[in-house]
């Protein structure tokens, strides 16, 4: 006597169901190729920052971007650096500098930037921390 099991597997090994899980396959494998073109708009540089400390004090240097604050990195006092911002982290939003004394208080801020492609951010941290400036400007 056959069990009921190896009846019913038998039944589903029919050609249309073979043809119906080959088409399922082939769908699925459709789904999960790439697309060689990523469309007709060209990926952004990153925004240039270029900040000059006046400062004798060493600065972390942070964008804060949609509430979100993200470490640039450290200019050591009276010295220069140039860093690079992610379009991906403006998000079409505004953008904000900030420098803060290691070892200090105080800090230094830029204001709401807005920046286009192709522009340069240059952070001007001041020997007085609130006079510090940002300018937007094309190269």
């Amino acid at each position: 006597m056959t069990p009921t099991y190896a009846k019913a597997s038998r039944l589903q090994r029919s050609p249309a169901s073979a043809l119906r899980v080959s088409v399922c396959l082939l769908a699925l494998l459709g789904a999960c190729a790439r697309n060689k073109n990523q469309g007709d708009y060209p990926r952004a540089d990153p925004i240039p920052v270029h900040v000059r400390n006046e400062n004798f004090a060493d600065m972390n240097v942070a964008v804060v971007a949609n509430g979100i604050s993200r470490r640039l990195g450290l200019v050591t006092g009276n010295s220069s650096a140039d860093f690079k911002i992610a379009w991906s982290v403006a998000n079409g939003q505004g953008l904000v500098l900030t420098a803060t004394p290691i070892g200090g208080r105080g800090l230094a801020g830029s204001g709401a930037l807005s920046v286009s492609p192709g522009q340069v951010i240059e952070f001007k941290i001041g020997s007085v921390l609130r006079q510090s400036t940002a300018v937007v400007h094309d190269p």
